[in-house]
């Protein structure tokens, strides 16, 4: 985004990553590693897979004409947008290269020219949206969550890798991008939820032809073009259909660019396009709201979202006013890549990079309980029957805890639910007391246990007597 660009920081004035802080306060409870039950699924088959948005194959043809932004305010915010890809493509052009699994971490911690990290204060009216455009076959090729704060001159937004591996509901691990394939809408938001722990309030997907309109009716975005756009027909025919060079992009250009990623390269110059033309979309965001509730109109039936016009021209707005006021941190999920033995780079995340990276830019938006405590709260189903687990989640996420899909118990057949607690203090006690009544459980189905793990505060085994 245009801005100051700051990327935030993971160490400073942010609190210690979650999973120290949850082993901070005493010992963490896990599923024995011998223990292999089988996965809660619903009976119905899952939609097949996709394998990500096609990629069309690279060429190189002679740069076009380069167009020079006029001087003043915007020519420094072109500028700085610059300055920005160039440090995200050098961190693409490193992955790639290096092929190091904790390359990202190291981009994010690296000292560089500009030394200035901020982060953006914790305020309890953070709203977030997940921004979404999805290539032709329907996966989402780039997204991003944004969070602004209600009378704040300042804004949040993280890029997120289409290849990043999520847990989502009745389906399993799949990459990020294919949630929004899924039948359930709210999949996106739900599975990003569980991995970051930071509260997703609404979404907004754009197929091309809608990010083209969006465009179009701004009349077109100024644009930093890194690479020639180049495309491969069924016939192996090429065609250059973007430029490298900092230019005016029409709606089709501007969809195409910022969905496009060449042969070899990372997800993360893909990202870097996608942030520009976001970046060029709020420079171009006309002051007047009703021009800008018709230009959102403009994306009509190609987009789909969970607001209301009059909600998503109030983010936009809010997004354009922390971008003018300098305000606006941007920055890229930490990611750590992972070898699935497929052709399709794939994703985890650096837990501890992301916490801070949560911390730093959400953290009006982070899961919190009653207590004011992170509390990740893992649920196996105990009973066997679909969906069980999925109707608990929606509880606790509800009562601001992180949920952690544990599958199936190791049996089934439990009358009662358990809450299972590390230790019999005061505070293991509240904590286990707080998820009971966030299900709808009494507090004697609060135990103790010495059954160790790290990836949960609290295990919750549902019985018969859990009711949805």
């Amino acid at each position: 985004m245009s801005g100051r660009h700051r990327k935030a920081d993971p160490e400073g004035s942010v609190d210690q990553p979650i999973e120290a802080s949850a082993a901070d306060e005493g010992p963490a409870l896990d599923r024995p590693s011998d223990e292999t039950p089988p996965v809660d699924r619903p009976s119905e088959d899952p939609p097949p897979a996709a394998h990500g948005s096609p990629l069309p194959t690279v060429g190189r043809a002679a740069p076009g004409p380069t167009v020079v932004a006029s001087r003043g305010r915007a020519a420094e915010r072109a500028r700085r947008r610059v300055t920005r890809r160039r440090r995200l493509l050098w961190a693409a052009a490193v992955v790639a290269v290096l092929l190091l699994a904790a390359v990202a971490t190291f981009l994010l911690t690296r000292e560089d020219d500009d030394p200035v990290r901020t982060s953006v204060a914790g305020r309890e009216a953070q709203r977030t949206l997940l921004v979404q455009v999805t290539g032709a076959d329907g996966v989402a090729a780039a997204s991003a969550l944004v969070g602004v704060t209600d009378g704040a001159d300042d804004a949040s937004v993280v890029l997120i890798p289409s290849g990043l591996l999520v847990d989502a509901a009745g389906t399993g691990d799949i990459p990020f991008g294919e949630t929004v394939t899924l039948p359930e809408p709210a999949a996106p938001a739900e599975a990003l939820t569980d991995l970051l722990g930071v509260r997703i309030d609404d979404s907004w997907v754009l197929d091309p032809e809608a990010l083209a309109g969006l465009v179009d009716a701004m009349g077109g975005v100024q644009a930093a073009v890194d690479v020639d756009v180049v495309v491969t027909d069924a016939k192996d025919r090429q065609t250059v259909v973007v430029r490298a060079g900092s230019q005016q992009l029409g709606g089709e250009a501007a969809a195409v660019y910022a969905t496009y990623l060449g042969e070899g390269e990372p997800e993360q110059a893909r990202l870097a396009r996608f942030d520009d033309v976001l970046s060029g979309l709020l420079t171009a965001l006309p002051d007047d709201h009703d021009e800008v509730a018709s230009a959102v109109t403009e994306a009509g039936a190609d987009a789909r979202s969970t607001l209301a016009a009059a909600g998503l021209v109030g983010r936009l707005v809010a997004l354009k006013e922390a971008d003018e006021a300098d305000g606006l941190v941007s920055d890229v999920l930490p990611v750590t890549e992972i070898d699935t033995g497929s052709s399709v780079t794939s994703y985890g995340i650096d837990s501890g990079q992301v916490a801070a990276t949560m911390r730093s830019l959400f953290p009006g938006a982070l899961q919190k309980d009653a207590g004011g405590e992170v509390l990740r709260v893992l649920v196996e189903n105990g009973v066997g029957t679909p969906g069980l687990i999925e109707q608990a989640r929606a509880k606790l996420v509800q009562a601001g805890f992180r949920f952690v899909n544990g599958g199936n118990a190791s049996r089934f057949g439990p009358e009662s639910s358990s809450v299972l607690i590390p230790d019999g203090t005061k505070k293991s006690l509240e904590r286990g007391e707080r998820v009971a009544e966030s299900l709808g459980l009494p507090s004697s189905a609060v135990n103790s246990t010495e059954r160790g793990q790290t990836v949960a505060d609290v295990i919750v085994i549902l019985g018969g007597d859990f009711t949805p």
